[in-house]
C-alpha cells in the first residue's frame, strides 16, 4: 500500500477561485474537490471516482442542483430543492478533470471570476457553466445524496441570507457573458448495485427503488 503525504498550499489571496487553480502539485488527471464541512464515506469516494473514469469530460459528484426559468418575473433561478432533474453538480463534493482548472483560471472570461470574488460565491456554478459549455453535456450525479449535514460545523457561507439571491444573479450574469445558458437538464444518476435505497414516500416521484 502506498501513502502520500498531504501538501498544504497557502494562496496569495482569499478567493473561492483558488479552488480551481491548476497547481503544479496536482499530478493526477482527476481532481476531487471537497468542502471542509462535507462528509463523504470512503466507499462513496471510490464509487464516485470509478464513475468519473468513465465520464472524464464531465463534472461527477454528489450534491445536485438545477436552474429554472422564472415564469412570473423572467430570468433564471437557482434551485436546491430535491428534484428528479438536475443541471449542476456542486463542486463541494465532486470530481473533475484537471484540464478544466487551467481553462477556468486562464481561459474563462475574467468577468466571471470577478463576479465570484465580488459575491464570495458561485464558483461551483461557474465551473458547471464552463464544462457544459465545452462539452454540451450535463454533469453526472452519483448516489442518492442531495445535501450534506454537518451538525458540529460552524455556520457556512451558504447559510447567509443573501446566498440564494446571489446565486440567482450569478446564473443570469454568467448567461449574459456566454451569450446563452449552457446548463443542460438531466435525470441521469449513477448508483451502486450493491445498495438498494428505499426512498421516502415524498421522494418517490422519480424512482420507487434505487
Amino acid at each position: 500500500m502506498c501513502s502520500v503525504l498531504p501538501q498544504v498550499i497557502r494562496a496569495e489571496k482569499n478567493s473561492l477561485n483558488n479552488r480551481f487553480l491548476p497547481y503544479s502539485e496536482i499530478d493526477t488527471e482527476a481532481v476531487l474537490s471537497v468542502d471542509d464541512d462535507a462528509h463523504l464515506r470512503h466507499d462513496e469516494i471510490v464509487f464516485g471516482f470509478r464513475v468519473w473514469r468513465d465520464e472524464r469530460d464531465r463534472v461527477v459528484g454528489f450534491p445536485g442542483r438545477y436552474h429554472a426559468w422564472d415564469l412570473n418575473y423572467g430570468g433564471w433561478l437557482y434551485n436546491s430543492n430535491y428534484s428528479c432533474e438536475l443541471s449542476m453538480v456542486l463542486t463541494g463534493a465532486a470530481f473533475f478533470h484537471k484540464y478544466y482548472a487551467s481553462i477556468y483560471s486562464h481561459v474563462m472570461p475574467q468577468a466571471i471570476r470577478d463576479k465570484v470574488d465580488e459575491y464570495m460565491n458561485c464558483e461551483d456554478i461557474a465551473m458547471n457553466f464552463l464544462v457544459s459549455h465545452i462539452t454540451r453535456k450535463p454533469p453526472v450525479k452519483v448516489t442518492s445524496r442531495w445535501t450534506f449535514r454537518c451538525p458540529g460545523c460552524p455556520v457556512s457561507l451558504s447559510e447567509d441570507d443573501s446566498h440564494f439571491t446571489e446565486r440567482h444573479s450569478c446564473i443570469n450574469f454568467f448567461t449574459q457573458v456566454y451569450g446563452y445558458n449552457p446548463l443542460l437538464n438531466t435525470q441521469y444518476r449513477v448508483d451502486s448495485v450493491l445498495f438498494k435505497t428505499r426512498l421516502p414516500h415524498d421522494k418517490q416521484k422519480c424512482f420507487k427503488f434505487i
